[in-house]
């Protein structure tokens, strides 16, 4: 069987689907909606348009420009809701080739034999939402996507899905290890806190330069400032103001290696009120003035 096929509105209810099976699908639909979308181990990437997917503990809408990665899981709603046709890759990948990937891995990492004990199956597996510019999977993603817009012929073999399983593999193990530290009963809560502080630290990345206070994040997440401080320090081993400070700083002695800023520019650039503040938060941080690196 090829591992890449394409989906029309043609053949789009004629294709066979076997399961445990590694297999890209390509399509352009306008109409499409399923109640089995997570048949295997999956990649949802969306190029053009918005497609959802949802049961009943989560939901995700993802747009273009961005994937959905996912275990096995029974009754999950697929659903394309653009106003316009959507375009997709939809990515199998079956449970042996998982298997032989942490086979591999396991010879160079002892820590993954733990992690393959359970990981990997509904509940414990959390369903991740990325930007596909943002991570390793998503650059062997845009890499097809290119291969297929220039019309070339897309020959996958099992060497390319073993590829991409041990990049899912490394990318879920941090949100392996983050599970691991929230002090929650069902899966199911660990892992809508651990969402929710995804949500908070990719907000602190974003706008670091007009947050003043960490009620600000804790409203953005939806949680309250008490419990969003404490798991915050619990996955991150930091506190949110702590993360914020380690942003600014990194921004700032970006700012201050390009020469073409004063000090007094890159403090109020890096989002400090005054140049005594900065380099008095500067030297606590570096242990050097900004000065120095100058």
């Amino acid at each position: 069987m090829h591992m890449f096929q394409k989906i029309s509105a043609q053949n789009k209810f004629l294709l066979d689907k076997p399961l445990s099976t590694d297999i890209v699908y390509a399509s352009e639909l306008n109409e499409w909606n399923t109640n089995n979308a997570f048949r295997s181990f999956c990649i949802k990437y969306v190029i053009d348009g918005c497609i959802s997917y949802s049961d009943s503990r989560f939901y995700f809408d993802v747009r273009s420009g961005h994937y959905l990665m996912a275990c096995k899981k029974d009754y999950v709603k697929g659903e394309l809701v653009s106003p316009h046709a959507a375009r997709s890759f939809c990515i199998d990948i079956c449970p042996e080739t998982i298997a032989e990937t942490y086979t591999i891995l396991t010879t160079a990492n002892e820590d993954f034999d733990s992690y393959l004990a359970g990981y990997f199956h509904c509940p414990e597996f959390m369903e991740t939402l990325h930007q596909v510019q943002s991570t390793s999977i998503g650059n062997k993603l845009l890499t097809l996507l290119y291969k297929v817009n220039s019309g070339a012929d897309i020959l996958l073999n099992k060497e390319w899905f073993i590829d991409l399983a041990e990049r899912m593999i490394y990318q879920e193990y941090g949100n392996y290890m983050a599970l691991k530290e929230i002090h929650s009963v069902k899966p199911s809560t660990r892992k809508e806190v651990l969402r929710r502080l995804q949500v908070a630290k990719e907000f602190i990345d974003h706008n670091y330069l007009q947050i003043r206070l960490v009620s600000e994040v804790a409203d953005h997440c939806s949680m309250s400032e008490y419990h969003f401080y404490r798991r915050f320090k619990e996955v991150y081993k930091r506190t949110p103001y702590q993360y914020l400070t380690e942003i600014k700083m990194q921004a700032a002695k970006s700012l201050l290696l390009e020469k073409k800023y004063t000090i007094t520019d890159v403090a109020s650039l890096s989002g400090f009120q005054d140049v005594f503040t900065f380099s008095k938060a500067f030297k606590k941080f570096y242990g050097i003035p900004p000065s120095q690196v100058r």
